[in-house]
């Protein structure tokens, strides 16, 4: 942090002053406290005082036998002194230098005596309140005064002058911790030798033009943090042409902005702990550092654009996003810290403008999910620090071109694989991946110069998979751990919590195959004729089987080279390969067996009946042995031999997998490789019962077929036909499956605005969608009239009649009355609604009176009438998703689906 440095900065340039006044007079300097017993004479120093001769307020120092070229320094410290008593410095030859702490003191003494050698006056942790004019006139030599942590209020004009003139040697003033509140009337003009000036914890409020310009041209570090300061103004220091520092932070300016910083030279600026929210300022190229953290920054803005700064700090903001425009024209910037903002996307080509200059990013503390390859190519960059975000993988080449990389710091982070992404990156030698969802890692994964790799914290499954890379770690020195992994004492990193254990008949090992690491147990040769508990069915007497196997593997520590000395490594994975060749086992019915089996070796054993079954069941099985075993032929057997052709890739030894002797039923099949029999050589009694089976599927299929050819070809006169004979389960809607219509609209020319804006444009607005044909939308222009009329009922399944006088009165309206009679007769479908709009002549035509007699009927006007309409009519459209009002003008409300009236 830029504090810590400045403070170091301070310390170390106070004990360089301390080895300055000692330079060439070989003296001792210590503090009046110090023990009596440490020697403190040497060389020219003739007398030192020690704490046992200052008592009370210190009285008059007596310097007998000092000649004119001895030198001293004092330091006192004692919390009882309140002040220096008069004439304290007569009879001292020389003075360089009085270092008071932890005193009463109320006021500076007087040095006239020692005006010509005294040049440090350091007076801290004191009770001082003011400096008076006279207390450090006419020091001519004086370079250094410091008055920290006192009660200074008021500091007089002229303080600091020698004859009405500046000091000119003075060159640090440190009065921090004080109660000072007036910039303007601190210093003189003219300063032009002072070099650092702290003003840190007073309560200034305001800096102004007439603060340090004309008077402390020559200064390069000014310290002005924790302060009351409200806002900054870059004319208040643009005299300040040397300024290296500026600090003005854990102040209280809110906005920095319309600013051109023209001070300064490689000038250092912090503004940590504010609370700026706007920083739009022209750094130019005399800007090399700007310290922002702590702030309420939303974005980067216009803070870097166009600046050649080397290093740049706005951690702990409230930045959330990273983008190109961010960096526009930026140049020369080596270090980035943008760490504990809420930055939740970076995108791809954000450091591209300073892809060749910076050395150092730190996005730590963040909320990234993905680096979307923002940081390839950062052909300089050393340290990349991405602890505590939220990344779960790394995209492909998302650290390509990172050549000078050799910090990389992932701590915190939901990352559940590391990849190959990091195998490129030959310079990197720190890795922290703790705390992470890792699971496994393998040592091809990192690169060769790696010295260091931190994992605590990972979830790592302690398998057969995780094995090499702690193999490798136990073999070399590098790359050095934080923690011992997959030891008895970490136990907690192995999943199952009561897993099988290596059973003492066999021997466990690791083993890989095609990418995949599993358990393998070498049973083969133990002269065992029952299989090993592990593998059997469980009851009473048995243990419990289990799919997973945990084995103890010695560590190989080869001299000075230590891993850990926690016992051996401890892995536990499935079981995927079981060898039991070689053995005396007879059956393996009563065998439990783990699914994800891989390799199976049963050969040489005297096994008879075939673990058909058994084998069916194993779906991962890549490897296996069946030979030499007296297996038994017969119709049990065409299971497994189906098996085995299947998965001839898999059996290592098909053709010596044989029949046994000693079957009455198959005597001329012995020592027959099982694969190549046929089905009647295992089976010869029932081939006449497949023959006949395969007979009746035979003819079964083909009616089938034929049915289904005749139901493609006539579908529709076959559910006609059965519709018109009675059969219920045929549908109508599959007789009007081909309709386009749900219903054709007949009514007179005469009653066209009554019928469209009552009826046709409520109808068509309902729900579900109703699809109307009407004789002006879709009767074919050029054709005849009956033509129209006749295709608009054969297309639709039904037909509405609005009879009114004026229908009754058009031959062409009863022309197409008579055309849907006629089709709803031919159907047997009932197709015609029939809407009667107000009183009708007695004298109406017979064929419609006689309908009307004989079927139902609705009448305009009636309470339910859209009810029982919007019953009647067929749809073929999907609802809607919105209700529609019931049409203007009608005089019912909302409809209601539970009653239905009729007029007949």
């Amino acid at each position: 942090m830029p504090h810590d440095r400045r403070y170091l900065w301070t310390d170390r340039r106070r004990h360089q002053e301390d080895r300055s006044l000692t330079a060439g007079y070989n003296i001792r300097i210590c503090d009046i406290d110090c023990h009596p017993a440490v020697p403190v004479i040497e060389g020219r120093v003739r007398a030192v005082f020690s704490k046992s001769e200052v008592r009370g307020p210190l009285a008059r120092l007596q310097m007998r036998r000092l000649r004119s070229r001895d030198r001293i320094v004092l330091h006192e410290h004692n919390p009882g002194t309140e002040s220096l008593e008069e004439g304290a410095f007569d009879g001292v030859i020389r003075l360089r230098r009085l270092h008071v702490r932890l005193s009463s003191i109320k006021k500076i003494p007087d040095f006239s005596s020692i005006r010509d050698s005294i040049r440090n006056v350091l007076i801290d942790n004191s009770l001082l309140s003011a400096l008076d004019g006279n207390s450090l006139r006419d020091l001519p030599l004086l370079e250094t005064v410091s008055f920290v942590n006192n009660s200074i209020t008021d500091v007089d004009p002229d303080v600091f002058q020698v004859s009405f003139s500046p000091l000119e040697r003075l060159e640090f003033i440190y009065l921090d911790h004080n109660n000072l509140t007036d910039l303007d009337s601190l210093l003189h003009l003219n300063m032009t030798s002072l070099e650092t000036l702290q003003l840190s914890y007073n309560p200034f409020k305001n800096v102004t033009n007439n603060s340090f310009n004309g008077k402390v041209n020559h200064l390069r570090f000014l310290y002005l943090d924790h302060c009351l300061i409200r806002e900054f103004n870059a004319e208040h220091y643009e005299e300040l042409s040397i300024l290296a520092t500026l600090d003005l932070s854990y102040n209280l300016i809110k906005e920095v902005t319309n600013q051109t910083i023209t001070f300064g030279y490689y000038v250092e600026m912090d503004f940590v702990g504010n609370q700026i929210t706007d920083f739009n300022v022209e750094l130019p190229y005399n800007v090399k550092r700007v310290y922002l953290n702590k702030n309420l920054l939303t974005s980067l803005g216009q803070t870097l654009r166009f600046s050649q700064m080397s290093e740049v700090s706005m951690a702990d903001n409230r930045i959330r996003t990273l983008g190109p425009e961010d960096f526009r024209g930026v140049h020369g910037v080596q270090m980035l810290d943008l760490q504990g903002n809420v930055i939740e996307s970076v995108l791809r080509f954000t450091f591209t403008a300073i892809r060749k200059d910076i050395i150092y990013l730190d996005l730590s503390r963040n909320r990234i999910r993905a680096l979307n390859g923002c940081v390839r190519y950062l052909s300089l960059l050393t340290s990349l620090n991405l602890t505590d975000n939220r990344i779960e993988s790394f995209e492909e080449g998302e650290f390509a071109g990172l050549n000078e990389l050799t910090e990389l710091y992932l701590h915190g982070n939901r990352i559940l694989t590391i990849g190959d992404e990091l195998q490129r990156l030959d310079q990197l030698q720190y890795v922290v991946i703790s705390y992470n969802r890792i699971r496994t890692l393998k040592r091809e994964q990192f690169p060769e110069m790696l010295q260091y790799i931190y994992f605590a914290g990972n979830p790592f499954k302690c398998d057969c998979e995780l094995l090499p890379f702690l193999l490798e770690l136990n073999s070399s020195k590098t790359p050095a751990t934080d923690v011992p992994l997959c030891t008895t004492s970490n136990k907690t990193a192995i999943n199952s919590p009561l897993p099988s254990q290596c059973p003492p008949e066999c021997r466990c090992r690791c083993t890989q195959r095609d990418q995949q690491h599993f358990v393998s147990l070498d049973c083969s040769s133990r002269g065992l004729d029952s299989l090993p508990p592990l593998f059997r069915t469980p009851n009473a007497s048995t243990v419990e089987n289990s799919t997973t196997l945990e084995i103890h593997l010695p560590r190989q520590v080869k001299e000075n080279i230590v891993f850990s000395d926690l016992g051996p490594f401890v892995i536990e994975d499935e079981i995927g390969g079981l060898d039991l060749s070689n053995n005396s086992l007879q059956t393996l019915e009563e065998g439990s067996f783990p699914e994800g089996l891989r390799i199976f070796h049963l050969s040489d054993n005297r096994l008879r009946q075939p673990p058909t079954a058994l084998l069916y069941s194993l779906s991962e099985l890549s490897e296996v042995s069946l030979a030499n075993n007296p297996w038994t032929c017969d119709c049990g057997t065409l299971g497994f031999k189906k098996w085995i052709l299947s998965k001839s890739d898999i059996v290592l030894d098909a053709n010596r997998t044989r029949c046994g002797p000693g079957d009455p039923e198959t005597p001329n099949l012995e020592d027959r490789a099982i694969w190549s029999l046929t089905d009647l050589d295992l089976c010869p009694t029932d081939i006449g019962f497949y023959i006949t089976l395969a007979f009746g599927i035979l003819c079964f299929c083909l009616i089938v077929a034929a049915a289904k050819i005749a139901w493609t070809r006539y579908e529709m006169n076959i559910k006609v036909w059965l519709y018109s004979h009675g059969v219920t389960w045929v549908k109508e809607r599959d007789i009007d499956r081909d309709k386009k219509y749900d219903a054709f609209m007949s009514f007179s020319h005469k009653d066209e605005n009554f019928v469209i804006q009552e009826l046709i444009e409520v109808i068509e607005e309902k729900e579900p969608t109703i699809h109307l044909c009407l004789h002006y939308k879709h009767f074919l222009p050029g054709a005849f009239i009956h033509e129209n009329i006749l295709n608009a009922v054969q297309d639709s399944k039904r037909t509405v009649l609005i009879l009114t006088r004026n229908f009754l009165e058009s031959e062409w309206c009863l022309m197409e009355f008579r055309a849907a009679h006629v089709q709803a007769l031919k159907d047997r479908v009932h197709r015609i609604i029939v809407i009667k709009v107000g009183d009708l002549p007695k004298d109406i035509d017979p064929s419609i009176q006689l309908y009307l007699d004989s079927t139902t009927y609705l009448t305009w006007g009636d309470k339910y009438f859209w009810n029982n309409l919007l019953y009647a009519l067929p749809t073929s459209g999907k609802p809607r998703t919105t209700p529609v009002k019931p049409p203007t003008g009608s005089r019912e409300g909302l409809f209601s689906a539970t009653q239905m009236e009729y007029t007949v």
